[in-house]
């Protein structure tokens, strides 16, 4: 049969495991929480920064085909006057 004092030992042993064990879960956890909670702030801010972007990127798309335009004309104008100076 097993030694009593041997079985206790291995128990506790056993037991100190498990204990250690959920306290690494329990660490992960927490961690996970908290980088969680920055990886949603950085998300936050980083929304409150596109935001704004993407409005001037819409300006300087429609400033850029109003110069487009207006170069258009103006070189059809400088063509007219210069076939009527020839």
């Amino acid at each position: 049969m097993v030694n009593q004092n041997l079985m206790t030992v291995f128990i506790a042993l056993t037991a100190v495991a498990v204990l250690i064990q959920t306290a690494i879960l329990a660490g992960f956890y927490f961690l996970s929480m908290k980088l969680s909670r920055q990886a949603d702030k950085a998300m936050d801010a980083t929304r409150n920064l596109v935001g704004p972007l993407h409005n001037v990127a819409d300006n300087l798309l429609d400033v850029s085909a109003r110069i487009a335009d207006t170069s258009l004309k103006a070189k059809r104008v400088l063509e007219g006057l210069g076939r009527r100076a020839a």
